[in-house]
């Protein structure tokens, strides 16, 4: 039995969904301060800092609390921390809703809405942590030695890359996240007024955030399914290492823009086939970095009624007949 180690590199990497979904909502909800009328007036700086790093440390807190339970019962599955991520980020949003601890209040009948996205992002935060922190013997079995975990270690079998979920969603949220990124630098760069006074940097944050939930809605499922199909076209390859991915999301993304760009607006393919490719590679390195690797399955057993028909592809009878004469 092996447990996931305590790790707080590890803790900080699986913040990182976290930080940017708690980022977006935050920059979602000042919106209401730019209502005509104005729906609440607009917080104080250090006011929007401590109830954004107060959540974020909660989040980290119970994070860090749900991973003692499956380390005490020496279960390391990534798919166990996935589910014990989600479970602690939907708890910390409970309490901030009934404590009082979100900037805004939501409106009625849209709370549970507003704790899904926070949910997800805490399963890929527990998907995360077990990624990054490591295994280590559980001090529960102490007969599990360090060196029976490194003799588990050697294996010389032929190995494939893992269909992972996670990693898949992982992937998927690049488009989102890129396009984010581009716009902010869109709005920072020639849309100068955001940068000045009144309720310029409420839109500069509030743009960027609602194009990525935008897009990530659009975008989630097709995306899913390319990240899906290159992998499943690398194993076809027998492609394991995360260049050959990347290279392969590149191709797979760049014959898709070429299929659809008959169907779009767009009056030059290169604006089209440069983000798909760039996206595609992303993605493909992505999801290799993410998934890991498996043995590949033993085949399937035969079954045979016939001990005769137990014979090689190479044996002579499968090419010869033998003649037996008869009186």
């Amino acid at each position: 039995m092996y447990a996931v180690k305590n790790s707080s590199r590890a803790l900080l990497v699986a913040l990182v969904p976290l930080t940017a979904v708690h980022a977006v909502l935050l920059a979602m909800a000042l919106l209401v301060t730019q209502t005509t009328p104005p729906l609440a007036s607009v917080p104080a700086p250090d006011i929007i800092l401590i109830y954004y790093l107060g959540r974020l440390a909660m989040d980290g807190a119970l994070l860090f609390a749900g991973h003692l339970v499956p380390r005490q019962r020496a279960i390391s599955s990534r798919i166990a921390y996935g589910v014990m991520g989600g479970i602690m980020a939907a708890s910390s949003y409970a309490i901030a809703l009934r404590n009082g601890f979100l900037l805004f209040p939501p409106d009625g009948g849209s709370e549970i809405t507003l704790g899904l996205l926070p949910t997800v992002a805490g399963s890929l935060a527990g998907f995360l942590y077990g990624q990054f922190a490591g295994i280590e013997p559980a001090a529960n079995w102490p007969k599990f030695s360090y060196e029976a975990l490194v003799t588990s270690q050697t294996f010389d079998g032929p190995v494939r890359v893992r269909t992972s979920i996670a990693a898949i969603i992982i992937a998927a949220t690049v488009p989102a996240a890129l396009t984010a990124l581009l716009i902010f630098a869109v709005v920072e760069l020639f849309l100068s007024d955001f940068s000045g006074g009144g309720p310029g940097p409420v839109f500069a944050a509030a743009i960027p955030a609602q194009m990525f939930l935008t897009v990530l809605v659009a975008t989630i499922l097709p995306s899913a399914i390319f990240v899906l199909c290159a992998h499943h076209i690398a194993r076809a390859l027998r492609r394991n290492r995360g260049y050959e991915y990347a290279a392969i999301g590149c191709l797979v993304a760049g014959l898709c823009a070429g299929l659809i760009a008959p169907l779009t607006p767009v009056t030059s393919i290169f604006l089209l086939l440069a983000p798909a490719v760039v996206y595609g590679a992303i993605m493909g390195a992505l999801y290799r970095r993410f998934a890991g690797i498996e043995p590949v399955p033993l085949p399937e057993a035969v079954i045979a009624t016939d001990e005769a028909a137990l014979v090689g592809a190479d044996h002579p009878s499968r090419r010869q007949r033998s003649v037996i004469l008869t009186n």
